[in-house]
């Protein structure tokens, strides 16, 4: 005669002993698995409209008034800048040896906007107000000239990724300007 096995009942599963020293918070026992959900991602938001003419900007034109606006915003003259200079005896920082002795001499010419450019500065960056911080960031690293492999290593992804951002956002400014 076979035997026959029976089926096991499942234990009634115990809650695990803290390390030794360690308490259980209240919130410990909430949690039923250790993973998290993330939220989902929220849906794209539209450009906004932006008045403009009936003529058409075409993207290398949007990408070019966008990255001169951004430097034309940081050539600007910042006029509330004296009021946060804080007067005391110590040092501003300490400098390292490469900054100390002015190893490195070679400034760049600073950026010169024309009239033209500061009234266009405004109407440009108006196209760009919906998009989210990471995009603007991706936005003014690349007004600075820097390459996509940098911007890659800032955002903690690789240089096609930051050129497909970089796109991404200049196509929705491209939208926008042409609504």
């Amino acid at each position: 005669m076979p035997k026959i096995k029976l089926k096991r009942q499942p234990k009634p599963k115990k809650p695990a002993l803290p390390a030794p020293g360690c308490m259980v918070l209240p919130e410990d026992s909430r949690m039923p698995t250790a993973r998290m959900k993330l939220p989902p991602q929220p849906p794209r938001t539209p450009a906004p409209r932006v008045k403009s003419s009936k003529v058409k900007v075409s993207r290398t034109e949007v990408e070019g008034r966008l990255m001169t606006a951004m430097r034309t915003l940081r050539a600007m003259p910042d006029r509330e800048r004296r009021f946060f200079i804080v007067k005391s005896s110590s040092p501003d920082y300490v400098q390292e040896s490469v900054t100390a002795y002015a190893s490195v001499e070679d400034i760049g010419p600073r950026f010169q906007p024309s009239p033209a450019d500061v009234s266009d500065c405004l109407y440009a960056l108006a196209w760009v107000r919906h998009l989210d911080r990471a995009a603007w960031q991706i936005l003014w690293w690349r007004s600075f000239e820097l390459s996509f492999g940098v911007i890659g290593k800032y955002i903690g992804r690789s240089d096609e990724t930051a050129r497909k951002r970089f796109e991404t956002a200049i196509t929705d400014a491209w939208i926008a300007a042409n609504v």
